[in-house]
């Protein structure tokens, strides 16, 4: 269409609207409305213009349940968590022996605890396992503070003589010793049973305050005799220079005094120790945990399975006497290991 043309037809579309709204203004309102709908209707955009998005069609993506080979948060955390009921655990030590590593220590006083028997009757027990070869110390039987020759299972000594008192429990050529001294004197309990055979064995020991002491191996009594009567405890308050002094450790020698005083090699676990004598005659070795009563003073199921801290679930009042794990050395122990006795 030319120009001339264009501007003919704008001007007679000029005419018919004004000719519209002429006749509008003659109507009443109502029908006006009606009158320039079409016209409206012919001019505004249609609403297929700009279409509304519908909710299925949207750029979001929706989100998905998590694949199942998505590890969960609250598992990647540093805080160690208790194996679910029956994984179990032990602890397995190498022998280091040296800058109070590979041991477990366990704070008896400043302040008090639980864990610190010996005032009156009482029982250490616990399982262990050890192969042949690995513990070469001696106990000096029969001698006061005799077994600190030997392999330190449980050390609960003190530095020096003439206080309270104090204990321990150690392998002598694979055989189990415990030695108690009060005061100045005591003596120290050497078993026969060998029990390095690379086999899990149950190990208790009892002491009464009038001095009697005994050893059972897997229920079995091997060996008793009397020794100093009286209290063997650590005397609450008593002042050393020595770090260790008011712990009990298990695994080593507490003071690291010398090579002469050699560390424990193999695996521990289910340690408890009562303020009563559990046993005085054969029983059948346990087959199961221990389980705590009014007499448990401390409780130790060893079953973190990681972290450095060895539980106490007693419940005794005082507590918990909760351990700490020392760990260092090559191999680093102690460790924590999947072997156990049930």
């Amino acid at each position: 269409m030319n120009g001339r043309s264009w501007r003919g037809a704008a001007a007679l579309g000029g005419a018919l609207l004004l000719l519209v709204i002429w006749a509008a203004v003659q109507r009443p309102a109502a029908a006006q409305e009606d009158l320039f709908l079409p016209i409206i209707a012919a001019i505004a955009p249609t609403a297929t213009a700009t279409p509304t998005p519908t909710a299925t069609h949207t750029a979001t993506p929706t989100r998905t349940a998590t694949p199942t080979n998505t590890p969960v948060i609250a598992t990647a955390t540093s805080t160690p968590t208790r194996p679910p009921s029956g994984a179990g655990s032990s602890l397995r030590f190498y022998g280091a022996g040296r800058n109070a590593i590979d041991r477990v220590t366990i704070r008896i006083d400043a302040p008090e605890r639980p864990a610190d028997v010996g005032a009156g009757d009482f029982t250490v027990e616990f399982w262990l396992k050890a192969e042949p070869g690995a513990n070469d110390g001696s106990a000096a039987c029969n001698q006061n503070d005799g077994w600190i020759t030997g392999n330190v299972i449980v050390d609960r000594d003190v530095y020096g003589g003439g206080d309270y008192g104090d204990y321990g429990i150690v392998l002598s050529q694979g055989r189990i010793a415990f030695g108690l001294s009060v005061g100045g004197s005591g003596t120290t309990l050497c078993g026969a049973t060998s029990v390095a055979d690379n086999q899990w064995h149950h190990v208790a020991v009892t002491r009464r305050s009038n001095g009697a002491m005994a050893i059972y191996i897997d229920g079995q009594p091997d060996g008793a005799t009397t020794g100093a009567s009286g209290d063997a405890s650590y005397r609450n308050g008593r002042t050393s220079s020595w770090t260790y002094d008011p712990y009990l450790v298990l695994g080593a020698e507490k003071h690291d005094a010398g090579s002469e005083y050699p560390s424990f090699s193999g695996w521990l676990d289910e340690l408890r120790i009562s303020t009563s004598v559990r046993y005085t005659a054969a029983f059948a070795r346990p087959s199961a945990p221990f389980a705590t009563d009014g007499a448990t003073a401390a409780l130790y199921h060893f079953d973190e399975g990681q972290g450095t801290t060895l539980g106490d679930t007693s419940g005794a009042a005082g507590g918990p006497s909760d351990g700490t794990l020392r760990v260092g050395g090559t191999p680093s122990g102690p460790a924590w290991s999947p072997d156990t006795p049930f």
